[in-house]
């Protein structure tokens, strides 16, 4: 059986608004640097208003923003009359932001804002906090609010800032839920709530019926930015953890969307950029479980899935552990645990027994039972990318596996007690012998695989491929035919996997954008790297990036991603590649229109994780090398 790899990808954060909705509470990102809390609303001209109410008593046009440091609220009140009090309590008028955040476990916890205006002479605007139904609040520390009277008709406009440390549970405040409201007194001496617009109706019992909070900028920004080009921009995790995977101590937000995994948080790529993985399988469904912790024992928790692959033979599922690096993610191991063929399927299974502290996780695999198939009528070759599964007519009961610093290695074994060697001399019984002479099949032809992997992909069998090298790139000294149709790359061989299958993978473009793609050795080893030259669009450049991938026994990860070429209207640089001997050199090659006094560029390092281009008036050749798996120069 042949099955899909994971595919891995970065991207850099391109800020693109969000959609709102009438079910979600908008939260836009500011630079509070151009923001002054003075009453007016003047700087929140680019920030979309709602509307609560209607009239001139009683109806609220408002906004609500954020930055790393706390709320914003914008607002503008039409009321008849204003009933205020020296120390404000539940019978003023007032503001109210409902925030229902995320504790332990499912649970909501909710805080109460009250933004009150002041009076001239009479009192002072105040910011309170405290529980829901909190009969007692406390003024908030930090926070500040400013009122100043409509330009025309009664009521005001009001600015506040509350900080984080305001609103419980704020870590986790992208995952909250909210309303706003506007209270009406009327009658001061007997003070009754006449009015009280809202978005929503709290109610302590039903939190999780809030809207949910709806950010533009920060993490939503980089999220659409994923999502839209893949026309996912409805959907929504349906798996997702809080949790350090990569970089310093702070949590990232790992989420399982679709077919993906997406990795981003304020301590990932300095909070601008994110990277995501495609999972090997082709619906939601077929992710069978998904969990988070340390198994490699370094403080960073691995992502740990069951995946149900389908292959036109039947069907595999496969553990898999996932580590998410500064700029990846990428499969550290994985094994299969059931298989299934029209004639039945076969268990077994696989468990995490946690280290002490500090320590590495033991994964254990053990043969399960068989439901219609036995040694005869299941018969295929270990799969090459992963562990093979135990049978339970195999030879080995048990195997345990920990993490070595570079690999889970295989740490102790025990063997099956009813296995028996078929192969093995016996005793002849009997004097007459019979000799049977048996045919094996053949292995299909490289056409034939290539046909396969068409009706697999859904490419019409006519089509002509854009890419067809030939090279060895991974195995034994046979080479292999690495064929490319469109965007979907595939390698097949006579000793890859046995002759019988193949291996695919989706190049990180469009077709029409793929320029060139070739293959070199570039480590010296014997064997080559897949170079691939694409075309990208920054607004108005356009650059040619150079991705270089290499095979190893398990993956097929990126080792080099470096701008080679811009352009921006008729001004063009572009490096020369050259692969020589078993390097690469990349040399600083031409520039067209551009010199040093006219290159409008900085010095600066990208975000996106892509190497900017060698400036042909001040750079020199550079010459690359592999270390700990990457091509770094020399």
């Amino acid at each position: 059986m042949t099955f899909p790899c994971l595919r891995t990808a970065l991207l850099a954060l391109v800020l693109l608004p969000s959609a709102s909705a009438s079910a979600q509470l908008p939260l836009t990102q500011i630079d509070a640097s151009t923001f002054d809390i003075d009453g007016t609303l003047r700087e929140w001209g680019p920030v979309t208003m709602s509307t609560l109410g209607s009239g001139a008593d009683a109806s609220l046009r408002y906004a609500v923003a954020y930055d790393a440091n706390g709320l914003y609220v914008g607002a503008e009140v039409h009321d008849d009359r204003m009933v205020r009090t020296a120390h404000p309590g539940d019978l003023e008028d007032a503001i109210v932001l409902t925030l229902a955040m995320p504790g332990r476990g499912a649970a909501l916890t909710a805080t109460e804002i009250w933004l009150y205006a002041g009076q001239a002479g009479q009192s002072a605007a105040m910011v309170t906090a405290g529980p829901l139904g909190a009969r007692r609040r406390s003024a908030v520390s930090g926070a500040r609010i400013v009122e100043a009277p409509l330009s025309s008709g009664a009521g005001y406009t009001l600015e506040a800032f509350i900080p984080w440390g305001a609103v419980t549970g704020h870590d986790r405040w992208e995952e909250g839920r909210g309303s706003i409201r506007l209270r009406d007194v009327d009658q001061s001496a007997h003070p009754t709530v006449e009015a009280e617009p809202a978005l929503a109706v709290v109610e302590r019992a039903h939190l999780d019926r809030l809207p949910s909070l709806l950010p533009s900028g920060g993490e939503a920004a980089r999220l659409e930015e994923f999502l839209r080009p893949r026309d996912l921009s409805a959907a929504r995790p349906h798996h997702e953890f809080r949790i350090d995977v990569a970089g310093d101590a702070r949590p990232e937000h790992v989420m399982l969307i679709d077919r993906f995994v997406v990795v981003m948080g304020p301590g990932y790529q300095d909070g601008r950029g994110y990277a995501f993985a495609e999972l090997g399988i082709t619906s939601i469904p077929d992710l069978i479980s998904a969990e988070a912790q340390d198994v490699t024992g370094d403080g960073k928790a691995e992502l740990l899935v069951v995946l149900r692959q389908r292959s036109g033979a039947g069907s595999r599922d496969l553990f898999q552990v996932l580590s998410v690096t500064a700029d990846t993610i990428v499969p550290i191991f994985g094994i299969e645990q059931r298989k299934e063929t029209p004639a039945g399927s076969v268990d077994a299974t696989v468990r995490v027994e946690r280290g002490r502290r500090g320590q590495a996780a033991t994964i254990i695999t053990a043969s399960g039972a068989a439901h219609g198939l036995d040694g005869t009528t299941l018969r295929e070759s270990p799969p090459a990318d992963v562990e093979g599964i135990l049978l339970p007519w195999g030879p080995v009961a048990e195997r345990r596996y920990r993490w070595d610093g570079h690999r889970f290695a295989q740490i102790s074994e025990r063997a099956s007690p009813h296995y028996e060697d078929a192969s093995a001399a016996r005793p002849s019984t009997t004097t007459t012998t019979t000799t049977t002479t048996t045919t094996a099949p053949s292995a299909p032809s490289l056409e034939q695989l290539l046909a396969a992997f068409r009706r697999e992909a859904h490419i019409a069998d006519r089509t002509r491929p854009s890419f067809d090298l030939t090279g060895n790139v991974v195995g034994s000294s046979a080479p292999e035919r690495v064929v490319v149709y469109g965007r979907e790359l595939v390698v097949v061989g006579p000793e890859f996997r046995d002759g019988t299958g193949w291996f695919r993978f989706q190049i990180p473009c469009e077709a029409a954008d793929l320029i060139d793609v070739s293959l070199a050795d570039l480590t010296g080893e014997g064997r080559a790297e897949v170079l691939f030259r694409i075309r990208q669009a920054l607004g108005d450049v356009r650059r040619e990036v150079l991705l270089v991938h290499m095979f190893t026994p398990t993956e097929f990860p990126t080792i080099l991603t470096r701008e080679i070429a811009r352009e921006l209207g008729t001004n063009r640089i572009e490096n020369q590649v050259v692969t020589i001997g078993g390097h690469l050199e990349i040399r600083p090659g031409t520039a067209r229109g551009w010199s040093a006094s006219s290159w409008p560029y900085s010095d600066a390092p990208s975000t996106d994780g892509v190497d900017l281009p060698l400036i042909p008036w001040r750079d020199s050749a550079v010459r690359f090398r592999v270390r700990s798996g990457h091509l770094v120069p020399e």
